[in-house]
């Protein structure tokens, strides 16, 4: 019997572990294991725990279509799926485990164990790599260290990838099966805007590497400019492979260098950091010397949080965030520019309240996003490039409907006014004066970090 644990793999295509344990001929069985307490403990939004049920139940009857028996446990801490597994090997007489590998530190070190505990039990592990573009550790420098550039490391990327660029694996023939279904997870999971299920993710790809014009719209949030994937990118309903096979199916060869897929080498790119300096996954900063006593303001915090800055494109961004489980990307800029650099509050204020929202939230690619943000991550921002948001909001939201849809008290206000609302508007709209003074904050910030070096 072969045994396939599923984790941030939730798909049947490109999927190796599942489909090497297919191509041996022998009984395979699928185990999925939910960690509601180490969910919490890590901080994760409970409506991405709910969209990971969601995909489990959905993989499972398409599991079954294939005759492939499916088990749901729940392991409330990874250091339980180690006796749950051999409990599993005992019962069903496994001679065969098959996974995917992760590779930020809790998950290694209970895949560590499971591996250890399955030699002991005679179980032969095969694992995989199906995660990132690239495993981690593929891209280094001629002494054999760590990028820290991230054109460099993009640069040397492509040219591994070039090489080593195969289409993705095949999804496996589905049979008219009838397979008695496991209890499946009980789900809250329901948002039109994220619908369930490995299908549904590759028609958005489908439909994404086919139309767009990321290059020219990505920036703005009242566009539908990006691939809105990362949600299932991050638990692996896709992988990054399947993108760039869709990609580069359209626009062939030129695909390599384009900006889409400079994105999801920056996906890459934070995830060697972490796997190469594990303090990242312990709330360190990457400089050593970086700057590290932030401004403590707790009514600051909760205005930002809450959407109630007096910054429209600030507020918007936090209000869709905190209604939708996501948000733009140059919106997440904006407001990180906010949080660290003009209120000077601890970026892991925010990554913290990023993580307990967003529906694809990612350990790797949030704490590169806000120490990126701070100046205190690796090939960060510099100290003194701190987003004006007024400027930010008159280039990305020309007309003010991203605004006008996440901050309606402001939807009468015109076109020359919703950007920076005057004082009277704002006092019959019942919008909030701002938080701060932009000039005055962002001269303090200067001379702040002049006084407390990053580097």
């Amino acid at each position: 019997m072969n045994l396939v644990w599923f984790r941030t793999d939730l798909r049947m295509a490109d999927n190796p572990a599942l489909l090497h344990a297919l191509e041996t001929g022998e009984s395979t069985l699928a185990l999925f294991v939910v960690h509601p307490e180490q969910h919490q403990h890590h901080g994760e939004a409970p409506q991405k725990l709910e969209f990971i049920k969601a995909h489990i139940n959905d993989l499972v009857k398409r599991l079954g279509q294939l005759n492939i028996q499916s088990l749901i446990e729940v392991a409330p801490w990874y250091s339980d799926v180690p006796a749950l597994i051999e409990k599993i090997i005992n019962q069903h007489q496994v001679k065969k485990l098959f996974f995917n590998a992760n590779y930020w530190l809790n998950e290694m070190k209970r895949d560590e164990a499971v591996i250890q505990m399955s030699q002991q039990s005679n179980v032969d592990v095969k694992t995989y790599h199906s995660q990132y573009l690239l495993p981690p550790g593929s891209i280094r420098k001629s002494d054999d260290s760590m990028y820290h550039v991230f054109t460099p490391y993009k640069n040397k990327f492509i040219e591994v990838l070039k090489q080593r660029y195969q289409l993705p694996l095949s999804i496996p023939s589905e049979i008219d099966a009838d397979v008695k279904l496991p209890d499946l997870l009980p789900e809250e999971f329901n948002s039109p805007q994220w619908p369930v299920g490995e299908k549904a993710a590759v028609e958005r790809l489908k439909k994404f590497a086919k139309n767009n014009d990321y290059q020219q719209e990505r920036d703005f949030p009242a566009i539908d400019g990006t691939s809105s994937l990362s949600p299932y990118l991050a638990i692996g309903v896709i992988s990054a492979q399947q993108c760039l096979a869709h990609v580069l199916k359209q626009q062939g060869e030129p695909a390599f260098n384009s900006t889409w897929v400079s994105e999801l080498i920056w996906r890459d790119y934070y995830n060697d950091l972490m796997y190469e300096y594990p303090r990242l996954a312990m709330h360190k900063t990457f400089k050593p010397n970086a700057v590290d006593h932030w401004y403590h303001s707790p009514e600051l915090l909760d205005q930002w949080r809450n959407g109630q800055t007096g910054f429209p494109i600030v507020d918007a961004g936090m209000r869709q965030l905190l209604a939708e489980g996501w948000m733009h990307n140059r919106v997440r800029m904006i407001v990180a520019s906010f949080l660290c650099k003009l209120c000077l509050i601890d970026w892991r204020q925010g990554e913290a309240h990023f993580m307990a929202h967003l529906l694809d939230g990612d350990l790797a690619s949030n704490n590169g996003g806000w120490q990126w943000s701070s100046a205190t991550g690796c090939d960060a921002a510099p100290y003194f490039r701190i987003f004006n948001p007024t400027t930010q909001s008159k280039k990305f939201d020309p007309d003010g409907s991203y605004i006008k849809k996440y901050v309606p008290e402001l939807r009468d206000v015109g076109v020359k006014e919703i950007h920076d609302p005057k004082s009277n508007t704002r006092s019959l709209a019942m919008y909030p004066q701002p938080v701060i003074d932009y000039k005055s904050a962002r001269q303090q910030a200067l001379a702040w970090y002049k006084d407390n070096p990053v580097n």
